[in-house]
């Protein structure tokens, strides 16, 4: 039950104090818990905004004349600005912090949003989607730094959460543009569903610059007293003082900044490469095959764009149920272990959709690709962008989420520009079955290298000071 805990002294004199106390604390105060669902809602607007562009291709195609080259351009071209976006996103977020980023990153994407939705041309759509993708690399990385830094411990695994909605936000946009559907808007619907998407980050925006306070494990890794004692107030009621101050850090610190490089020393760089791999594996089965739903459904069930619409709905609930089955999945098996199997059931999945695509009973041509979406949400989905915000401490956390998602950028490219292409050259049934390959990389990458970021057995501290790493406490085991 959500309390309004009544203020508190609480006195620190070192970073490591700032660490406990987030460690130790529930999330029982309500302006928390408004934190945790504000991190959240910028992910949310990611998945409504990609939900309004997948269920508007066909309509947004005929309107303008596009091809498959011209939708995989547009798809791609986004996701190269997104790319190129992450690459500085983390630095900044490690430097300026978290909300600043993440509430900049919402008001580029309702000018991104409106732009898309007054497109006349190719040209325009794709200079919009541009820089669409460009917010959406800025906020993404950040957001998981961000609400991996404010949970406790024993609270770790609601990271996961963050799968559950995005489907709620997918089915959410799909329900709208059905609305729309219904509300005879024509070839215009794509449009008007990118109004909804700005509306949507506008109050998104908002509402992050008036309600969130910024991480307090970064603002006691600046330093930044004041700030971290109006964080600490608002989200615990807490009263914080410093007797000597200022805060000592856990360990002594080095004497430069952290460097992009130590994502790859010897102490993270199989994390590293174990969170990347999954999330551009993830994205690229993703992206190629489930943002593709609406083409999919179809050539499943007929030409009626608003059947075709419900159809993607159906099968986004399993996402839902997917995602937040994954608290469950990771608890049990930890995030590795559900990366795994997820990838392994999502890459049978996708065998029997593209082997009998032309032959499937009705019940199966619901129940294949929806089991995809279950297996996927439940497991891998959830997995890679989880690990890269627990893999390492607070200094460097900005840039693994902003490599994870430049990753994740990559793998999107490939699915969002080449499936169209190949479904068009080699058929919808082919190309999905040539992409069971990408989930049995993910699960051999899984299984080589077994690093588990909830495993909370070794105290992170310990670890780093026996290998000479000058890092301030980690939130995660190793």
């Amino acid at each position: 039950m959500t309390q309004v805990l009544p203020a508190r002294n609480r006195a620190l004199t070192s970073v490591a104090e700032v660490d406990d106390l987030v460690d130790s604390e529930d999330i029982r105060t309500r302006r928390h818990k408004v934190m945790l669902i504000l991190g959240l809602a910028g992910i949310a607007f990611e998945a409504y905004f990609l939900a309004v562009l997948s269920s508007g291709t066909a309509p947004m195609s005929e309107q303008l004349g596009l091809d498959a080259n011209g939708v995989g351009l547009v798809s791609a071209y986004g996701y190269i600005a997104t790319l190129v976006a992450a690459a500085t996103c983390g630095l900044l977020a490690d430097r300026y912090g978290r909300v600043k980023i993440m509430v900049f990153a919402k008001i580029v994407a309702v000018i991104a949003a409106l732009m898309m939705a007054a497109a006349p041309s190719f040209a325009m759509l794709v200079l919009a989607r541009c820089i669409a993708g460009a917010a959406y690399g800025v906020d993404l990385g950040v957001a998981m730094a961000y609400l991996s830094e404010n949970l406790p411990k024993k609270r770790q695994y609601l990271l996961n959460f963050w799968q559950a909605q995005w489907y709620i936000s997918t089915v959410v946009a799909l329900a709208i543009v059905l609305g729309l559907y219904h509300l005879d808007v024509g070839l215009d619907i794509w449009r008007w569903g990118l109004v909804t998407a700005a509306i949507f980050a506008f109050v998104v925006a908002i509402a992050q610059f008036v309600l969130m306070p910024d991480s307090p494990r970064w603002l006691a890794k600046k330093n930044r007293l004041t700030d971290l004692t109006k964080s600490l107030k608002r989200m615990y009621g807490i009263d914080a003082s410093y007797p000597t101050g200022r805060l000592e850090a856990a360990i002594t610190e080095p004497k430069k900044e952290r460097r992009f490089t130590d994502l790859f020393s010897v102490r993270f760089r199989a994390r590293t490469v174990l969170a990347n791999v999954v999330t551009m594996m993830q994205a690229l089965q993703y992206y190629a095959v489930a943002y593709y739903l609406p083409v999919i459904a179809l050539s499943l069930f007929g030409d009626d764009f608003g059947e075709a619409t419900f159809g993607s709905i159906v099968f986004n609930l399993f996402g839902i149920v997917g995602g937040v089955a994954s608290i469950w999945v990771a608890a049990k098996l930890g995030a590795n272990g559900a990366a795994k199997y997820g990838f392994l059931l999502v890459a049978t999945t996708i065998l029997v959709l593209g082997v009998f695509f032309d032959s499937l009973p009705i019940a199966l041509a619901f129940a294949v690709p929806a089991l995809f979406i279950f297996f996927h949400s439940a497991g891998p989905g959830v997995s890679g962008l989880t690990m890269a915000a627990m893999a390492y401490p607070s200094d460097l956390r900005g840039r693994g989420g902003q490599l994870a998602t430049i990753s994740q950028s990559i793998g999107g490219i490939v699915g969002l520009y080449a499936f169209p292409r190949m479904s068009e050259s080699l058929g919808l049934s082919t190309t999905i079955t040539i992409f069971v390959a990408v989930p049995l990389v993910g699960a051999a990458i899984c299984m080589l290298i077994r690093w588990e970021p909830f495993d909370t057995s070794t105290d992170s501290n310990d670890v780093g000071a026996a290998e000479g790493d000058m890092a301030v406490r980690e939130v995660s085991g190793r």
